[in-house]
């Protein structure tokens, strides 16, 4: 009797964190979803992303003919302000290493 005591506690707490992860889990792709939601910046709107010894650097610049609002996304990270660029104008944006660079946005 005791053991299945314990066989009936341990299927419990699995039951219960597999219940965990699996919540988490749609919480998560939910917010991505969000994210997704959100334009592609058109390809006229060029970025280059350096790696340095300590950062990433998205350096952004507008070669379309007309003004953009855009930000650069990020992972692990807060993304960018929106940012105007009339054609021509640039802009960069630093975050530490571990973010990754997840494209650009229209905002």
């Amino acid at each position: 009797m005791r053991k299945s005591s314990r066989m009936k506690r341990f299927t419990a707490v699995g039951l219960t964190g597999a219940a965990v992860l699996v919540m988490s889990g749609t919480a998560h792709a939910a917010s991505a979803g969000g994210l997704r939601a959100s334009a592609a910046a058109p390809t006229c709107v060029k970025v280059t992303v350096d790696k340095g010894t300590i950062s990433k650097t998205a350096y952004v610049t507008n070669k379309c003919s007309t003004t953009k609002r855009v930000k650069v996304v990020w992972s692990f990270a807060p993304d960018s302000d929106c940012n105007t660029l009339k054609p021509g104008q640039k802009f960069k944006t630093k975050r530490g290493l571990a973010p990754q660079f997840d494209g650009l946005a229209l905002c």
